[in-house]
């Protein structure tokens, strides 16, 4: 089967589940949120990837299906609260939560839905591994709110160190992605050393994703992006763009476009395609998309300790998808 062909037709069941998840009609102002939440589409990562792990160690994928679910619902009540914390008001062409009804009723909801995810993770058919399960999803929430607090941190520090911005998107971003290989793994029963294996391609597909993603804000199709191109460099993050550009820049114009960034902790809308045509001239567009690639290297490479089969095959190629994405 093709890939393309597969993944769909794990996202439709991905999606089929997740449409009958919240039945519940009271308090409409809980439910309500939570189910616009849930419904807001996406290309469905971790459930995708629990299912492929699950598979790749040779289980039955859709075993995984309801623990992948679980990651899944754990990693949008995380975008709840950080959509309030970065005072977002759209998320995938959509007013965000606390946008669309109000600040209480988003916390209410993200809150919410970490008991749901525990709830549907205990639907998986077989739970011999759930004191394993349990110890996963407890540590992935926790690096997330931890990868946020870092992030947080750095809004307000100058001397932001590279390796300090790896530490952040790898608990922020790339440990939800682990827990949902883990999950998947520990399912299909993996031998340990298929279990770090998966650990290793999560870490390095995440972590690749991620540094694609602050590539596509100064790059993307606004349009197909979902977000306005810039949207970084108006906040105030520090990216892998604007960390590299801080070590590169050597002209007192570039100097001063920067330190305007960090004294005023972001820039104007008017500003934004100054510091991407510096971007462009000091090449750190392509030591980005070199870096993207790197990890993908990383992230093969952890595959070949796994069993040559159909499921390696699929996680090989989803890797692939996720940093070729224009959105």
């Amino acid at each position: 089967m093709e890939f393309i062909e597969y993944y769909n037709r794990l996202r439709q069941i991905v999606e089929d589940e997740l449409a009958t998840l919240v039945t519940q009609e009271r308090p409409r102002t809980l439910y309500e949120p939570i189910r616009y939440i849930l419904s807001g589409g996406g290309k469905r990562v971790r459930p995708i990837l629990s299912m492929m792990a699950c598979e790749a160690v040779g289980g039955n994928p859709l075993h995984a299906l309801h623990a992948g679910i679980a990651v899944e619902v754990l990693h949008n009540f995380t975008l709840v609260h950080d959509d309030i914390m970065d005072t977002a008001h759209m998320r995938r062409n959509r007013p965000t939560v606390h946008k669309k009804w109000n600040e209480n009723a988003a916390i209410l909801a993200g809150d919410c839905m970490m008991p749901i995810a525990y709830q549907i993770l205990l639907k998986t058919p077989s739970l011999s591994h759930l004191p394993e399960l349990i110890t996963a999803f407890n540590t992935g929430v926790i690096d997330v709110c931890e990868g946020q607090a870092y992030d947080l941190e750095f809004e307000q520090e100058r001397d932001v160190m590279l390796n300090d911005y790896l530490l952040m998107i790898e608990k922020k971003t790339a440990k939800m992605l682990e827990l949902a290989v883990v999950a998947g793994a520990l399912i299909g029963n993996a031998q340990q050393e298929h279990i770090d294996a998966l650990r290793r391609y999560a870490l390095a597909v995440g972590t690749g994703f991620q540094i694609q993603d602050d590539l596509l804000d100064a790059t993307a199709n606004e349009a197909e992006f979902g977000k306005r191109i810039g949207g970084d460099i108006i906040e105030g993050k520090k990216t892998f763009l604007i960390l590299h550009a801080t070590q590169k820049a050597t002209k007192p114009d570039d100097k001063a476009l920067l330190q305007k960034f960090y004294d005023e902790q972001g820039l104007l809308p008017d500003d934004v395609p100054l510091m991407i045509d510096l971007f462009h001239r000091l090449d750190i567009i392509n030591t980005t998309q070199c870096e993207v690639e790197r990890s993908m290297h990383h992230a093969h490479e952890a595959l070949q300790a796994l069993p040559d089969n159909a499921g390696r095959k699929m996680l090989a190629h989803f890797a692939e998808m996720l940093v070729q994405r224009t959105s």
